[in-house]
């Protein structure tokens, strides 16, 4: 009783909760571009101007430079390596102050790239509880881990915790009585976007949650979108938690993009009693969560990003992936 009591006032008191409704479904054709460049396992896709990085799980040197005005291959970045000037894998990569970025997961240290010399420079080393480090505001980097207090963390330039924010959904009816380890494991971060003017969107598989800041200049929850319906099945054994989708709800979001006006979502719409796989597809919000349209691809994608000019880029979910664009 005392987990719906809280809960309700919560619900009465707290942020706005949507549920994502029906919406526009458009058909888009991504066309294939002629780029040929030896892709191992894509993990995350960026860009800068008219470069495109890939962040390639096995390759020796883990980031590919692609010239989208070109089209060909111009470089690449980040040596697999415990050594001087190398990194290890997973990384995850980011834009910030026009900069390439890459926090790799096992080092637990944010490293800047010299985009002309490709010199690997440490930033700043980050607590051991850190698994995702993301760009913010000035030079403050929001984090998702494995906290005991909130979700999400804020870190300075020195790598110290400066805030904590955010609680994890119960927007299953059984979750109030499922072990915060075991949430936490559920509701990890698929897709993070910041915007300077409308504040921050967060993805885990399910559940898009939106952050802006109140009169006091600290991040609140404002709006809490679900997705798509989910339930789950786990095994509880603290931080090594391990939790499985049921099979007849849809898989979830993938990533996330966003400009200052839009949030765009690669989901996947299948599950697996599918008997035949579908598309993945785009799902296009407004900051106010309100779902525009969703996007309906010709090709299957498995992972996607917004060019400088806004157009869609993405990797066919093909054993030899391909770059596809598409020009909204």
């Amino acid at each position: 009783m005392k987990y719906i009591y809280l809960l309700f006032l919560f619900c009465l008191f707290g942020c706005t909760r949507t549920t994502n409704k029906q919406s526009n479904i458009k058909n888009i054709y991504l066309e294939q571009s002629n780029i040929q460049d030896f892709i191992g396992l894509p993990i995350q896709l960026t860009t800068l101007d008219s470069v495109l990085f890939i962040n390639d799980f096995y390759g020796d040197s883990l980031i590919h430079c692609i010239s989208l005005k070109e089209n060909n291959s111009i470089d690449k970045l980040g040596v697999k390596g415990s050594g001087p000037n190398e990194v290890l894998s997973p990384l995850y990569i980011f834009i910030k102050e026009d900069s390439l970025f890459m926090f790799s997961r096992p080092q637990w240290t944010l490293y800047n790239i010299d985009l002309q010399g490709g010199k690997v420079k440490k930033k700043i080393t980050v607590p051991m509880e850190v698994s995702l480090l993301f760009p913010f505001q000035d030079n403050l980097y929001f984090c998702s881990g494995m906290f005991d207090d909130k979700r999400f963390w804020i870190l300075n330039s020195l790598g110290e915790k400066v805030a904590a924010l955010g609680d994890y959904p119960l927007l299953w009816n059984e979750e109030a009585h499922i072990p915060l380890a075991v949430r936490r494991m559920f509701h990890q971060v698929r897709g993070y976007g910041y915007s300077r003017t409308k504040g921050v969107a967060v993805t885990d598989s399910h559940v898009l949650d939106l952050y802006n800041k109140n009169h006091k200049g600290e991040y609140i929850l404002k709006k809490e979108v679900l997705l798509s319906a989910y339930e789950y099945d786990f095994t509880d054994k603290g931080i090594s938690s391990q939790t499985q989708l049921r099979s007849s709800f849809m898989k979830g979001a993938i990533n996330l993009a966003v400009t200052d006006d839009y949030i765009y979502i690669l989901f996947d719409v299948n599950s697996q009693e599918n008997l035949k796989r579908l598309n993945n597809e785009i799902w296009k919000f407004d900051w106010e969560g309100n779902l525009i349209c969703k996007y309906k691809p010709n090709i299957d994608i498995s992972l996607f990003t917004l060019s400088s000019c806004n157009n869609i880029i993405g990797l066919t979910n093909t054993e030899e992936p391909q770059i596809v664009i598409w020009h909204e």
